[in-house]
């Protein structure tokens, strides 16, 4: 199971925004530290399974050393001296096991020959489709 660094880091409105520094389209905010521990873990969870359906790769987790920069980064481009500092916590990308099952299913011959159909114009096989 890989874990990743999120990054708490505290907004003016109050609460915290929520980025991933090894996934840049995760970007959600939360209330308090619950509330950001739900919502990174939500929004992992959620990236994780469109990647595995897209049948992409999980990147390699950073290091703390690289997430403690993009921390700092963010404190900067922020533009503000906040006393509340940037927390950084790993959140477990869920297990998602992707393995091929072969099942065994009975169709009308009107049915196959639908799927048949559709798939071609797809430019699939059947089982691809």
């Amino acid at each position: 199971m890989k874990t990743y660094f999120s990054i708490f880091f505290p907004v003016k409105e109050g609460g915290y925004g929520i980025i991933f520094p090894d996934f840049p389209e995760i970007a959600t905010q939360g209330d308090d530290f619950a509330d950001c521990m739900y919502m990174s873990a939500d929004a992992l969870k959620t990236v994780v399974e469109d990647m595995v359906e897209k049948r992409e790769s999980l990147p390699e987790p950073c290091t703390y050393e690289t997430a403690l920069a993009a921390a700092k980064e963010i404190m900067k481009d922020e533009g503000t001296d906040h006393p509340r500092q940037p927390l950084l916590q790993l959140v477990a990308a869920p297990a998602i096991d992707d393995t091929p099952v072969r099942i065994t299913i009975s169709l009308t011959k009107g049915q196959l020959e639908n799927i048949d159909r559709a798939a071609k114009s797809s430019g699939l096989t059947r089982s691809g489709y």
